[in-house]
């Protein structure tokens, strides 16, 4: 057997148990019988579904696991009806067929021998004579063996089609019986209508079925597909000459059938999967997600006919504020509070040290001696557990400020039920793209107060739009900018560092020399490989030694998530110098897709999933594994809001290591200390939001690892990548 592993093979053979099988993706852990064999074989691999006594093909490789031994890694696990009349009895007395248990499968092969499927599916008049069987469950045995058989067919035809396992698990799940039907007429949905189905995926199916490049639905599914990745690159929409510039690319169709394309963007448009609006191409719910935005915003830039507060009240609740909080609010923060009891609708912009904080905290003091109902809220969990303890209040996400169901797929609150607030502040709303920012305002009551907070000049939103960014270009929009800076520049290195990138200026960042003293500190190094053993060094050695702070309080950032000094990297790295295996319990790890997990390893969640614990969890929640249960086969992570959420082996995939984060991902949150690495193999991703983000993430330490080179050319580049977005001019022509 050695001498095989890592040899592709094909085994036959008989499920003797299953160990374990999500029937979510199919994962399985199977024990199985091989004729000729004296001992039972372990496969491992995803398997549609798993029943005792059905008879498989396994394509796949023997591997020998550290614990479990040596297991059949599958590529492949298909299922066929068994032959012999031992094998027939145990498929039968499996359970795989209802209502046929160990004593009637015995009768039956018994009676019908090794032609037991045929005689079945062809003379059910033959089967219901049988002793114990009668005409409705000849009849019974016959539809359930028929769908068996239909099963496997179309499992055969998937993988024949270089869909995984898994995968064609879940579309036999969605269309049935008529899967075949329905992909060999229209392949591309399963781009439209199934996550984890890409175009290039439906399109290799497409052309091994003989459609033609030039198709109508390929043409259609190009179009379609192209505007939806736009929208995954932060554009709300794409104009027609780009819209068939990118999918001319995407379908391989050259110039001289570009022609072919705009016929086929009309037909889409007529069959309402697109739509035209201030000629721009868009998908259905971002046009409609830009629309509601605009309205509400226009709706709300006049002032109230009765102002929310009397100018008396206000000046009285700042003075009080100012006593409480032992600040004296500057001429700007006093036009904010003024503004805030004017109109409905307003926001407050400003970068580091410039006071944004101790407005929310007045504003909350203001509101809550005034009596009003107040709500508080941001886009992370560790943006709203900040805000919350700045205000000694509770805050939240924005989703779970919201309530999500799960069931219904939408969101409690909206236009029907808003919420019971007379004022919402949300912090770190640059974060915020156009779909979240319509499910937020939908959810506002017409005379309730809603404050938008941020920094206009940090990165924009992740998903589609730059929804904070077009609000404040819209000169009828109540805007206050903080400017005056409250931490001193010899106080605090990190602010001046932000303020000069900020301004296009390459700033001086001191290097270590032992004896100046600062916040911020540029370590040069050559090459990546130098970086990263530089970082390393600094996050397990040199920053817990000189400046008291460890584990959670240091984040290294970095702008790409490939590459040496990428996340994936450096978390591999950091993992085995910070967790090595076996440093708290060998029993303590679990492995999912290659990645390891174990006790003590900072994770985060990369996707929103509304299913986990009572109110979800979010794209960018971060917590610490707490708990690993092999037996229940879950992990228990501990996050940093406060909660211990169980995740299951399945949804782990959904989990990535966070002793490393993209500068993306850090956004709305804020650490003691961070380690930003910046080199000359960013080039591409380079820009003055990006690092200006990443300076800004730091409160108390800052340390920037590689090139100068790198952080000039940063410093120099903006506005690399512009997005498509319609919003302002929406504003503006309803303002008119």
């Amino acid at each position: 057997m050695d001498a095989l592993q890592g040899e592709e093979q094909v085994v036959r053979g008989t499920i003797k148990r299953v160990t374990f099988h999500n029937p979510e993706n199919g994962y399985a852990v199977i024990q199985l019988s091989v004729s000729g064999r004296g001992d039972d074989i372990t496969v491992v691999g995803s398997c549609l579904r798993a029943s005792v006594g059905a008879q498989l093909v396994v394509r796949g490789a023997f591997k020998t696991h550290p614990r479990f031994g040596i297991q059949l890694a599958a590529s492949s696990i298909t299922e066929t009806l068994p032959s012999s009349i031992e094998g027939i009895a145990n498929y039968l007395a499996s359970g795989v067929i209802k209502g046929i248990g160990p004593k009637t499968a015995e009768r039956l092969v018994e009676e019908l021998g090794d032609k037991t499927f045929d005689i079945i599916c062809q003379e059910p008049e033959r089967v219901a004579k049988i002793s114990g069987i009668g005409k409705k469950k000849a009849e019974l045995l016959k539809e359930s063996l028929t769908e068996q058989k239909g099963v496997q067919e179309i499992m055969r035809f998937l993988l024949e089609h270089h869909i995984s396992q898994g995968l064609a698990g879940r579309i036999y799940e969605k269309f049935g019986n008529r899967t075949v039907e329905i992909i060999s007429k229209d392949p591309y949905l399963l781009a439209r209508e199934m996550r984890g189905v890409g175009f290039a995926t439906a399109d290799t199916i497409a052309l091994n079925l003989g459609i033609k490049p030039d198709a109508p639905q390929r043409l259609k599914a190009g179009l379609y597909y192209a505007l939806e990745r736009a929208s995954d690159d932060g554009h709300c929409f794409l104009t027609e000459s780009q819209l068939l510039q990118k999918a001319a690319f995407l379908l391989g169709i050259g110039e001289e059938n570009a022609g072919l394309l705009p016929p086929e963007i009309e037909a889409l448009i007529e069959d309402e999967y697109l739509y035209r609006s201030l000629d721009a191409l868009y998908l259905r719910h971002l046009l409609r997600a830009e629309e509601f935005v605009a309205s509400f915003v226009a709706e709300r830039t006049s002032p109230r006919d009765i102002p929310d507060m009397s100018p008396e009240n206000v000046q009285e609740a700042l003075s009080s504020a100012e006593a409480s909080l032992g600040v004296t609010f500057s001429p700007e923060q006093r036009r904010a509070v003024e503004t805030a009891a004017a109109y409905r609708f307003m926001i407050i912009t400003g970068g580091p040290g410039c006071g944004k904080t101790t407005l929310i905290r007045a504003l909350s003091v203001l509101y809550q001696r005034q009596g009003r109902r107040l709500f508080l809220a941001a886009p992370t969990g560790r943006a709203a557990q900040r805000m919350g303890a700045v205000c000694e209040m509770n805050a939240s996400t924005i989703h779970r400020l919201l309530r999500y169901d799960p069931m219904k797929r939408t969101f409690l609150h909206g236009v029907n039920d808003p919420l019971p607030a007379d004022a919402v502040i949300i912090d770190e709303a640059s974060m915020i793209d156009v779909l979240l920012a319509k499910d937020l305002l939908s959810a506002i009551p017409k005379e309730a107060t809603l404050i938008l907070v941020g920094d206009k000049d940090q990165l924009p939103s992740v998903g589609p739009g730059r929804v904070f960014g077009d609000l404040i270009a819209v000169e009828q929009v109540k805007t206050v900018s903080l400017s005056r800076l409250f931490r001193r520049a010899e106080e605090s290195a990190i602010t001046t560092v932000a303020h000069m990138i900020n301004s296009g200026i390459m700033p001086e960042i001191p290097q270590p020399d032992g004896v100046t003293k600062s916040d911020a500190y540029f370590l040069p190094r050559n090459s990546p490989e130098e970086a990263g053993l530089t970082i390393e060094k600094l996050v397990s050695e040199t920053i817990p030694k000189k400046f008291g702070l460890s584990g959670s309080e240091i984040a290294v950032l970095t702008p790409s998530n490939r590459g040496e000094l990428g996340a994936e990297r450096l978390n591999q790295r950091l993992q085995q110098r910070l967790n090595p295996p076996g440093s708290k319990d060998s029993e303590q790890e679990v492995t999912v897709n290659g990645l390891s997990f174990r006790l003590g390893d900072r994770v985060c969640q990369r996707v929103n999933n509304y299913n986990l614990d009572d109110i979800g969890v979010f794209n960018g929640d971060t917590g610490e594994i707490y708990e690993i249960d092999r037996q229940s086969k879950t992990v228990t992570v501990d996050l940093w809001d406060g909660r211990l959420v169980k995740y299951s082996v399945t949804d782990l995939s959904q989990l990535s290591l966070a002793y490393a984060l993209t500068v993306h991902r850090s956004q709305g949150s804020e650490m003691p200390c961070v380690v930003l690495a910046l080199h000359d193999s960013h080039f591409t991703l380079l820009d003055r939001q990006l690092i200006y983000t990443a300076v800004t993430r730091a409160k108390k330490l800052l340390v920037v690892v590689g090139s100068k080179r790198a952080l000039a050319m940063a410093v120099r580049r903006t506005a690399s990548r512009r997005r498509n977005s319609n919003l302002k001019d929406r504003i503006q022509g309803l303002l008119r």
